[in-house]
């Protein structure tokens, strides 16, 4: 077979940086010859290997198994039948579409990633194109003999009537529409508030944070980048498939580090992949539709693979402690529902669930019992040659005259994300999105450097019926003057004499009256009620004027 510098040498530089950034390698290098060199070298490390392999996705490592068995090679037309068709991509086109972070297929995937490539080689006494694994990944790959299959799963769980099940409901692919709103609250510096405008708790609005960061959806400032746009413009099914697929194989993100009934400490490192690949590969061995409780998955776990996390010495060396006032150290086997069994409950009640692949509940007559079903999602999201058909994003912007705006989660998602941007922020519902356009949220996007032209076009293009003349007459009125109106509250002080108001502006509270209304009646500053009162105090006057923090 070819070798794996044969492989590099027909990409070009974009090329080569793209497989860098799937494999986790910071090129230094700034001309395509040596950082070919570069990454020749940086690719043939079998530890590095190993992890990327066990980081596939099932339906690619199967593919690489499959011509391993072939001895390496196969004919590339077969291969294109058998795993999918590779897209034609100029450098412009791959610039744009990025498919190294979006592959289609199987193929694509590997492709894209180095470790399949494509030559014209003999087959048969004829020259052929063939799809190959490069000399160096060939030797590493593991053996496919029954002998080399390590503790067997029972999985011998007892199952549930949906009858005794009080069943909570299905996420489905709400996720998609949650992560559109943690874009643009990160432009808008609104983070803070989304757990009071969505009714979800912080923690969650933190667990996206924190997977489209490692995703690589947000750029160095912590703000959607280009490969965020891309997300937010793909059909829902195909962004949710790579929303799961690109978790189950991210090495950055390190599922124990976020249960929150624990806390990780030290120095000490470990594969983020290895232990999340068990657990779904051990879910994808339950039938759908059933119901199990969490606890009989715990303990099938800790009876049959006990060591998927940790093992050894590590059962003692790693820092781990509880979370809870007591932050008791969480050290030896003794602790292994508090640890691994925490772990495996996060996955499948937080981040599984989130994804729409498992559905939660709890036994009717047993409430802090909870129980949990494999979708018919889990399969399709994590399978890259199966389609996951969802409703298109074909809904139009309900647009008011008073410029009140209400989408639902079938309005494309880049939509949302740039009109949500101008507006001030009413309700953030499962099935309603409410936005009100105001002079305060024009000034607001005016100041992130969007125009009002960027506004009307989007109007135009996602509205219902476009742009209703009252609210163009008042974008048009607003781009013109600016804010003409303002309706706030104002501290009135109405006083029974003339001379009582002359005193007071004589008194030490006199930087404290605003405007005055009349010979009897003034405006107080805003802050100031504390301060007039004990002024009026001080000439003998008792009053209702509420004081600072009443």
């Amino acid at each position: 077979m070819p070798d794996l510098k044969t492989l590099l040498a027909s990409y070009d530089l974009a090329f080569l940086r793209d497989i860098a950034e799937l494999w986790g390698i910071e090129l230094q290098s700034a001309e395509r010859r040596p950082a070919l060199i570069e990454l020749a070298s940086a690719l043939t490390s079998k530890s590095l290997f190993d992890e990327v392999f066990a980081s596939l996705p099932p339906s690619a490592a199967a593919v690489l198994t499959d011509l391993s068995a072939l001895g390496g090679k196969m004919a590339w037309q077969a291969f294109e039948r058998a795993y999918g068709e590779l897209r034609p991509m100029g450098p412009a086109r791959r610039k744009r579409e990025k498919p190294h972070r979006f592959p289609q297929n199987a193929a694509e995937k590997l492709w894209y990633m180095g470790l399949v490539g494509r030559a014209a080689l003999r087959l048969d006494q004829d020259l052929s194109e063939v799809a190959f694994i490069p000399d160096e990944f060939l030797a590493w790959l593991p053996e496919t003999s029954e002998a080399n299959i390590e503790n067997p799963i029972a999985l011998q769980l007892p199952a549930w009537s949906s009858a005794k099940v009080t069943a909570f409901p299905h996420h489905a692919d709400q996720v998609l529409d949650d992560i559109c709103t943690l874009f643009a609250a990160l432009r808008m510096e609104l983070t803070e508030q989304l757990p009071r405008l969505s009714a979800k708790e912080a923690g969650y609005w933190h667990l996206l944070l924190t997977l489209t960061d490692t995703l690589n959806l947000l750029d160095e400032n912590g703000q959607p980048n280009e490969n965020a746009r891309v997300f937010l413009e793909k059909p829902r099914g195909e962004a949710l498939k790579w929303l799961a697929q690109n978790w189950a194989q991210n090495r950055e993100l390190d599922e124990l580090c976020l249960v929150p009934q624990i806390r990780c400490e030290g120095n000490w490192q470990h594969s983020a992949t290895t232990p999340r690949r068990v657990i779904l590969d051990t879910l994808g061995k339950l039938p759908t539709k059933t119901w199990f409780t969490l606890q009989d998955f715990v303990d099938d776990i800790q009876h049959h693979q006990p060591d998927f996390l940790r093992s050894g010495t590590e059962y003692n060396t790693w820092i781990i402690s509880s979370s809870d006032q007591d932050a008791r150290l969480l050290h030896g086997f003794d602790h292994w529902q508090d640890v691994e069994g925490q772990y495996i409950r996060f996955l499948i009640t937080e981040l599984l669930t989130d994804l729409g692949m498992i559905q939660t509940g709890q036994l009717s007559d047993q409430p802090d019992s909870q129980v949990f079903q494999i979708t018919p999602w889990f399969s399709k999201l994590l399978n890259l040659d199966e389609r996951l058909d969802l409703p298109e994003e074909n809904q139009r912007v309900l647009v008011g005259g008073d410029g009140k705006l209400e989408m639902t989660p079938l309005v494309p998602r880049i939509a949302r994300y740039q009109l949500s941007r101008f507006a001030e922020w009413r309700a953030l519902r499962q099935e309603r999105f409410v936005y009100q356009l105001t002079p305060t949220s024009l000034q607001a996007a005016a100041g992130q450097g969007l125009e009002l032209k960027h506004l009307r076009a989007l109007l135009r293009k996602y509205g219902n019926t476009g742009i209703p003349p009252a609210l163009q007459k008042a974008l048009t009125r607003w781009e013109s003057h600016g804010l003409e109106a303002r309706i706030e509250p104002l501290l009135v002080l109405r006083l029974a004499e003339p001379e009582l108001l002359e005193k007071l502006r004589e008194s030490k509270a006199s930087g404290c009256l605003g405007e005055a209304l009349g010979p009897t009646t003034v405006l107080v500053k805003p802050g100031c009620g504390g301060r007039v009162r004990a002024a009026l105090r001080d000439l003998g006057i008792l009053t209702d004027l509420p004081g600072d923090g009443e």
